[in-house]
Formats: C-alpha cells, sequence, structure tokens
C-alpha cells in the first residue's frame, strides 16, 4: 500500500477535505492519487508535501508529512530534493501498511 493511501486511511473526511482545499482539488482526486489511478505532478507533490507538514503539526504528528518524494517518481529520483530532504527524500514518516495488516484492522472507513 502506498504511502498516500495511508494517509488517506488514517484522515478523516473534514481533513482529506481541508487537504483537498489546499491543493484547489476535491476528495474524490485525492482518492484517485491515492489508488494509483492519477499521478501527481512535482508541482502537485510540493503543495501536498506543504499542504500535509501544517497538517502534521495541527493533528500533533497524528497525520504524517508526506514528501514530495512519496508522491512523485522524478523527485524520488531528483538529486536536488534528496539534499533538500535529506533522509526523508528516500522514507515517508508513516509506516507502510500491506494489504494483509489493513485487512486485519478494516472495519471502519473514513469516507
Amino acid at each position: 500500500m502506498n504511502i498516500f493511501k495511508s494517509w488517506m486511511k488514517a484522515a478523516t473526511p473534514g481533513e482529506q477535505s481541508v487537504l483537498a482545499d489546499a491543493l484547489g482539488s476535491s476528495r474524490e482526486y485525492l482518492y484517485q492519487l491515492s489508488g494509483g489511478f492519477r499521478k501527481a505532478s512535482p508541482e502537485r507533490g510540493i503543495a501536498i508535501e506543504v499542504a500535509s507538514a501544517r497538517m502534521h503539526e495541527a493533528s500533533q504528528g497524528r497525520l504524517p508529512r508526506i514528501y514530495r518524494t512519496d508522491m512523485v517518481d522524478a523527485c524520488r529520483k531528483c538529486e536536488f530534493a534528496q539534499r533538500c530532504l535529506g533522509a526523508a527524500a528516500t522514507r515517508a514518516e508513516f509506516e507502510e501498511v500491506t494489504a494483509d495488516q489493513m485487512s486485519d484492522t478494516e472495519g471502519g472507513s473514513h469516507d
């Protein structure tokens, strides 16, 4: 499961809407990104990184930061992003969750 999908499952519908509003987008678009049906542009990846950092602070760490390198293949390979983000360029703050782990904990959804 990708990091952004994990974030979407952890976020409430209201928090998802806050992120969508910050991006000038919709929750539906976020679901398309999290499901891998759409790819984020580098600009959108940066916007997600900035907005998720604010939400990380507002949630007192409950919601992790999503880094541009989590969302955009080109950013993950970019030497500049790696220098700017350091170790965060290759790892997110949100623990990856496997499909098996999700099926063990499913029962409620934030849709």
